[in-house]
C-alpha cells in the first residue's frame, strides 16, 4: 500500500507548486511582450517583415488562426501586446484564473502564427504547457479566485489524465531531444560543446571563454546528454525509490534548473531557458512546500486580523492579504465583536493585526508585521521597513481609507464566490480529453523520429489545429558545424555603395564578428539562421529591406533612396583542431527597390 501511495503522489501535483508556477507562468507571459517591444513594427505591422498581404497570399496555412492579422498599424499591434500584459497580470495574481490561461494561449498562438518565421523551440514549449495548463487547477492556492471563495479545497495534492499529459508533454522534450542527438559528436567523441561554443552567432562572452578548456566542454557534453536521457526517466519512474522519491524530485528539478541557466549563461537563445525552467517548477512535491510553510502555521496561532464589518471591500482585502502571506488558519473577524478592538479600529481608522502577546499594529504597520509573519514575505521585510516605503504605504493606505466608496465600487469585480459543485459527466469528458491529448502528443513526437517511418494524418492534423507541433531537434543530430553570417552590399540612388545591416561604406571586408554581436534578440537570430538555408526567407527580407528604407526612412545616409542590393549569405566551417576552414559565398538573393531600376538593367528582350 505504501508503494502505491508513494505512486501516486509522485504522479501528482501539488496545489501550491501548480500557484507557484502559475505565477512565474504569468510573468513569461509578460516578459515574452517586453522581449518583442523593440520589434513591433518589424514583425508585427504591413511596413514590416511580413505584412499581412505577403502571409495571406503566401504563408497561410488553414489552421493559422492570428488575431494579429486584423490590422497591420503599429497602434493595434501595442492594444495586443497590451492585452497580453493584462493576461499576463491575471495569471500572476491568479484572478479569473481559467479565462487567463486561455487568453494567454490565444494570444501566443496568434503572436506565433502572425510571423512564423521567427518561432523557435522556447515557442512550442510555451504554447504546449499553456495549453494543458488549461485544465490544471492553477487558481486553488496563493490567488484571487481562491481568496476569495467562500469554501476552499483543502486537500493539497491533485492528479488527473492532464497531470499525466504535462508529465509525458516534458518526457517528450528532453526524450525525443536525446533520440534526436544520436551522433558520435554526442554519443562517443562528446564534442558537442566544443562546436556549439564556436558558433558565433550564439555564443556569450563565457561560452567563448570556456573554448580553451576542451576536456571540460566534453564534461558539458556528457552531462546535457545524458540528464537528457536519464532526467526524463526518473521524473516519471521517481516512485521507485519509495518514500524518498520526493528528494529525488527535488533534486531534479535543481538539476534541470541549473543546466538551463548554464545554457542561458553561455548562449544567447532569448527566453527558452526560462520557459522550461518556470515549466519545471511544477514539479516541485508537497513535501517541499510543508518545509517551506512550516512556519505560517506556526504563526497562524500568533494573530488575528480585525476588519470593519460594515466595509465589504475591507473584508475582501484582509482575505486577498492572509491568501497571498499566511496560513489559512488565520482568523478573520469583524472589529465590532470585540469592543476594545472597534475602539482601536476607530481610533486609528484603521484595520487591527493583533498578535498573541496582545500588541495591536495598524495600518501600513500591520501589513509590515504580517510581512514579518509571512514564511517567504520575511525577506522582503527589511527592505518595506525602510522610512521610504513606510512613508508612502501610510500615504497609500489613508488614500485607500478616504475612498473607500470608489475603492468599493472596484471591488465589486472581485466578488466571493460558492465552490462550485462537481459534475460528473464534465469531469468524465475532461479526463477522456486528457488520455486523448496525451495520445496526440506522443503520436506527434513518433512523427519526428525519421528512422521510424511513422505517420499518423489523423493526429498530426489535431495538433496541427491546436497548435501542439513540435520537434525537439536543436543541435540534432549535432549542433551547426560552420558559422554563418549575412552581408547585403547595396547600391543608393546616388551611386554609393553601402553594407545595409552594419551600415559601413566597406561592402568588402568579412564581417563575421559585427554581424553576429548586431543581433538583437533571438528573434532576429532564427530569422537569419533560417534565411541561410530558404531563399524565400532571402526574398521577404528583400521586400523589408526596401521598406525601411524608403518607406519609413531609417536610413544610415540620409535623403538617398536605396535602389538594389544583393544578399549573401557567408559560411564558414569551424574544424576539429579549433581552427576555421574556408568562406563559402552563396548569393541568396539579388534585389531591386523600383520598378524602374530592375527594368533598366533587365531590358526585354
Amino acid at each position: 500500500m505504501l508503494f502505491l501511495k508513494h505512486f501516486k503522489n509522485s504522479l501528482g501535483f501539488d496545489l501550491r507548486s501548480l500557484a507557484f508556477y502559475r505565477f512565474f507562468l504569468g510573468i513569461i507571459v509578460i516578459a515574452d511582450v517586453i522581449y518583442r517591444l523593440n520589434d513591433l513594427t518589424n514583425f508585427y505591422t504591413d511596413v514590416g517583415l511580413v505584412p499581412r498581404s505577403l502571409f495571406l497570399n503566401e504563408m497561410t496555412m488553414p489552421w493559422s488562426l492570428s488575431f494579429h492579422l486584423a490590422n497591420g498599424s503599429f497602434g493595434f499591434a501595442v492594444f495586443m501586446f497590451s492585452l497580453q500584459i493584462v493576461i499576463g497580470l491575471m495569471l500572476v495574481f491568479g484572478y479569473k484564473t481559467r479565462w487567463a490561461i486561455v487568453g494567454a494561449f490565444v494570444m501566443m498562438v496568434s503572436v506565433h502564427n502572425r510571423n512564423w518565421l521567427i518561432n523557435n523551440g522556447g515557442h512550442d514549449v510555451l504554447r504546449a504547457i499553456l495549453f494543458i495548463s488549461i485544465f490544471l487547477p492553477l487558481n486553488k492556492r496563493f490567488s484571487i479566485d481562491s481568496a476569495l471563495e467562500k469554501e476552499r479545497v483543502s486537500e493539497n495534492q491533485y492528479f488527473s489524465t492532464w497531470v499525466l499529459t504535462f508529465f509525458l508533454q516534458v518526457f517528450l522534450i528532453y526524450y525525443m531531444s536525446y533520440l534526436l542527438k544520436d551522433s558520435d559528436i554526442w554519443r562517443k567523441d562528446y564534442t558537442a560543446f566544443f562546436y556549439s561554443s564556436r558558433l558565433d552567432i550564439f555564443s556569450k562572452s563565457l561560452g567563448i571563454w570556456l573554448r580553451q578548456f576542451p576536456d571540460l566542454g566534453k564534461v558539458i557534453t556528457f552531462f546535457s546528454i545524458y540528464l537528457e536521457c536519464l532526467g526524463p526517466v526518473l521524473l516519471v519512474f521517481s516512485f521507485f525509490f519509495g518514500k524518498r522519491w520526493w528528494k529525488i524530485r527535488i533534486a531534479l528539478v535543481f538539476l534541470f534548473i541549473v543546466f538551463h541557466f548554464g545554457i542561458f549563461l553561455t548562449m544567447k537563445i532569448g527566453l527558452f531557458t526560462f520557459i522550461c525552467e518556470v515549466m519545471w517548477l511544477i514539479f516541485l512535491p508537497g513535501q517541499f512546500w510543508d518545509v517551506i510553510l512550516r512556519n505560517n502555521e506556526k504563526d497562524a496561532k500568533k494573530m488575528t486580523i480585525y476588519f470593519d464589518q460594515d466595509c465589504l471591500f475591507c473584508f475582501k482585502m484582509v482575505r486577498v492579504i492572509r491568501e497571498f502571506f499566511l496560513s489559512h488558519s488565520v482568523v478573520l473577524l469583524p472589529a465590532q465583536e470585540n469592543e476594545s478592538i472597534h475602539k482601536s479600529m476607530q481610533k486609528h481608522n484603521s484595520w487591527v493585526v493583533k498578535n498573541n502577546e496582545g500588541q495591536e499594529f495598524y495600518r501600513y504597520d500591520a501589513f509590515l508585521y504580517i510581512l514579518k509573519c509571512s514564511s517567504w514575505g520575511k525577506f522582503f521585510y527589511p527592505l518595506f521597513s525602510l522610512k521610504i516605503f513606510k512613508y508612502f504605504g501610510n500615504f497609500l493606505y489613508l488614500v485607500i481609507s478616504n475612498n473607500r466608496n470608489i475603492f468599493a465600487k472596484v471591488s465589486q469585480f472581485f466578488s466571493l464566490t460558492e465552490s462550485k459543485k462537481e459534475i460528473r459527466s464534465l469531469k468524465w469528458i475532461s479526463e477522456f480529453s486528457g488520455v486523448f491529448i496525451f495520445i496526440t502528443i506522443f503520436a506527434w513526437n513518433l512523427t519526428t523520429l525519421k528512422k521510424l517511418n511513422f505517420r499518423s494524418p489523423f493526429f498530426q492534423d489535431v495538433t496541427r489545429w491546436l497548435h501542439l507541433y513540435q520537434e525537439w531537434n536543436m543541435f540534432a543530430p549535432f549542433p551547426k558545424l560552420d558559422n554563418i553570417w549575412v552581408e547585403v552590399p547595396a547600391t543608393l540612388s546616388d551611386g554609393s555603395e553601402i553594407e545595409l545591416i552594419s551600415g559601413s561604406r566597406d561592402i568588402y571586408s568579412i564581417k563575421d564578428l559585427s554581424f553576429a554581436e548586431g543581433i538583437t534578440n533571438d528573434h532576429w537570430r532564427k530569422f537569419y539562421l533560417n534565411l541561410s538555408d530558404k531563399t524565400d526567407y532571402a526574398r521577404y527580407y528583400a521586400g523589408y529591406l526596401c521598406r525601411e528604407w524608403n518607406v519609413r526612412k531609417i536610413q544610415h545616409v540620409p535623403g538617398k533612396d536605396l535602389t538594389k542590393f544583393e544578399i549573401i549569405v557567408f559560411s564558414q566551417l569551424n574544424l576539429p583542431t579549433g581552427d576555421k576552414g574556408g568562406i563559402v559565398r552563396k548569393l541568396s538573393w539579388k534585389h531591386w527597390c523600383f520598378d524602374k531600376d530592375f527594368q533598366a538593367e533587365n531590358p526585354k528582350p
